[in-house]
């Protein structure tokens, strides 16, 4: 059982291991939670990054008002550990998954909210809602810039709203959208530009749907990359960042104040050359492709290039340290492409074990 490693130091884990600080963690934590409540807004914050409901209790601990997911199988895993307020931040399309909601609203009473942005997917929603005698709360999904999911801002928005309303079995509660496509956007002062424009499509779509009668009780929006531009937007009711609560450096790139509390922790197997070191994690521990992780305390590192079981670190000199058999840290620069391979996180305080936090939405994709 890894509990049982509960109290042992760091040294005695098996690796590769990913390593949360809970320190470095729970700082970011306050410092995004004071955020939202600087600027008098909710937060929801993805679990998409770490999957574990432990790290959802402690971010409502702290002032969030529930959590957000993509799929219905997410939902489950958090209403199963106690959380009740969920927001599902995509469609649920097609009889399979629509009753599945339905059917966990029903065993569990979680406030369930989905996102629509098809007239047809609303009928199917409230056919399910029906056979299970539950009213789930939806959202209409606004398409604010980014050209995935959701209608258009204005009239679209206002219609598809109407059919929510007028379905006997559903909630018509708010709008949504995100604004992704402003992160890649490289000059800061374009991106936050591009990101009030974007939320500006947001409200105005909200402002459109109450002058047509009908009341919108959330507006939600924002990730990591985008809250501290988002969170401060007039009309917002809350914000969904939950990367940066890992301190990624794919998200302190893009301004976030936050420190990393992740960090994957790999043993050396091999030193073929001087300048060479080979470890035992790799694709199968981490992916690399968005924004590759940092080695701590390993000078001169030139690039870490990953097969499936192993990593090469090459480095400008040779070098004796480290020798076979020594630890290293890698600092995970994008948490949802390592967290999701792993059963369990290691909740690290003063180099000790302190909690085995199982990643109990790991493979949930439906």
């Amino acid at each position: 059982m890894l509990t049982t490693l509960v109290g042992m130091p760091v040294s005695e884990l098996d690796t590769p291991a990913l390593l949360v600080d809970i320190e470095t963690m729970d700082r970011n934590i306050a410092h995004i939670a004071g955020t939202m409540r600087e600027h008098g807004v909710q937060w929801r914050p993805h679990a998409k990054g770490h999957k574990c409901p432990a790290i959802t209790h402690r971010q409502m601990a702290a002032g969030a008002i529930g959590v957000t997911v993509a799929k219905v199988s997410e939902a489950e895993v958090m209403a199963a550990s106690g959380v009740m307020d969920i927001l599902i931040a995509n469609q649920v399309v097609g009889p399979i998954k629509t009753r599945r909601l339905a059917a966990l609203i029903a065993a569990t009473g979680a406030n369930v909210i989905v996102c629509v942005d098809n007239p047809a997917n609303v009928r199917e929603l409230d056919d399910a809602a029906a056979s299970f005698g539950v009213r789930p709360r939806v959202l209409v999904e606004v398409d604010s810039g980014m050209k995935r999911c959701g209608v258009a801002p204005g009239e679209p928005t206002v219609e598809l709203a109407r059919i929510v309303d007028d379905s006997p079995n559903l909630r018509f509660s708010g709008v949504m959208a995100w604004e992704g496509h402003t992160v890649s956007m490289a000059d800061h002062e374009t991106r936050r530009e591009e990101i009030v424009k974007a939320i500006g499509k947001l409200t105005g779509a909200a402002e459109a749907v109450r002058a047509a009668g009908l009341p919108v009780d959330i507006v939600s929006c924002g990730g990591s990359g985008t809250y501290l531009h988002t969170a401060p937007q007039t009309g917002i009711t809350e914000v969904q960042a939950g990367g940066a609560t890992m301190g990624d450096g794919f998200y302190r790139a893009l301004e976030s104040p936050v420190e990393p509390a992740l960090t994957l922790m790999a043993t050396v197997t091999s030193r073929p050359a001087e300048d060479r070191i080979i470890i035992d994690a790799g694709r199968r521990a981490i992916d690399p492709s968005q924004k590759p992780p940092v080695a701590r305390d390993v000078d001169g590192v030139q690039s870490i290039r990953f097969s499936a079981e192993h990593g090469i670190l090459s480095l400008d000199r040779p070098a004796e340290w480290p020798r076979v058999g020594d630890r290293l840290e890698l600092e995970v620069n994008y948490t949802d492409q390592a967290v999701h391979l792993h059963e369990s996180l290691f909740a690290i305080r003063d180099g000790v074990i302190a909690a085995v936090w199982p990643v109990a939405g790991r493979g949930r994709m439906q």
